[in-house]
């Protein structure tokens, strides 16, 4: 389970400092399937994920869930909820695998941040972040292809949960993620194979990049960011056998 003082969030705390604040939250456990939180209920709680991978998800008119984001342990769920207008979950939240979370009332959040300026910064640089990402993630849906899209996640998962490019099992379903890019398992499936001549190859749940440099330049040519991109920088290092994993990117 994850060491929750090792997050960004506390980054540059005392020991003291930190003891302080964990002294607020409570751990909790939720099994595969459970869920953290319905859409439209009122937010009432900060999350930080220390097991486990949490879905964030809408459904459609059909009934469909349409997949937001997919959390991994080291990140955290609501602060942004917390903080902004609105008072009410934009996004239903599931655990996927079985989850344990520490658990922080809402008040817990913005006390913490008046009372310790480090706090507040760390969580709006992790809120800023997040922001960046979306920005980057409309991009990449408006200008790449749907190849292109699998193989920079892809990529992206690798480094996030410090898997070996060589070879490594996908942490959750196809379904998920097809669901994640906004594709429809067929699509993502056909698109799996047209992937193969560009140095990425997935046979059942198994992804090996055989051929990194040929990857990057087939998705990174299209992005905005590829020369400042954690990804893209992560995976140079782990080709040459050096690198430690960030805990989000």
């Amino acid at each position: 389970m994850l060491e929750t003082r090792t997050l960004q969030l506390f980054s540059g705390l005392t020991e003291q400092e930190k003891d302080g604040l964990l002294k607020g939250g409570r751990v909790r456990s939720f099994p595969r399937g459970e869920m953290l939180f319905f859409h439209g209920e009122p937010v009432t709680h900060f999350y930080m994920i220390l097991e486990g991978n949490v879905q964030l998800f809408r459904e459609n008119q059909d009934g469909d869930e349409k997949t937001i984001h997919v959390l991994k342990a080291g990140q955290t769920l609501c602060e942004s909820e917390i903080l902004d207008a609105c008072r009410n979950h934009r996004a239903h939240g599931k655990a996927v695998s079985d989850v344990k979370v520490m658990e922080f009332p809402l008040q817990w959040l913005k006390q913490s941040s008046r009372e310790c300026s480090t706090f507040a910064l760390n969580l709006l640089s992790l809120i800023a972040a997040q922001a960046h990402m979306a920005e980057v993630e409309a991009e990449h849906q408006a200008t790449m292809s749907a190849p292109q899209l699998v193989a920079c996640f892809l990529q992206r998962l690798c480094v996030l949960y410090d898997f070996d490019p060589k070879g490594f099992d996908l942490p959750y379903s196809k379904t998920l993620i097809a669901s994640r890019l906004g594709m429809e398992l067929e699509t993502f499936s056909r698109t799996l194979a047209k992937l193969k001549e560009h140095g990425l190859t997935v046979e059942g749940t198994h992804v090996k990049i055989s051929d990194l440099a040929r990857i990057e330049h087939y998705v990174c040519g299209m992005c905005s960011i590829s020369e400042e991109c954690t990804t893209h920088q992560m995976l140079e290092k782990k080709a040459h056998g050096r690198t430690k994993r960030p805990t989000t990117l």
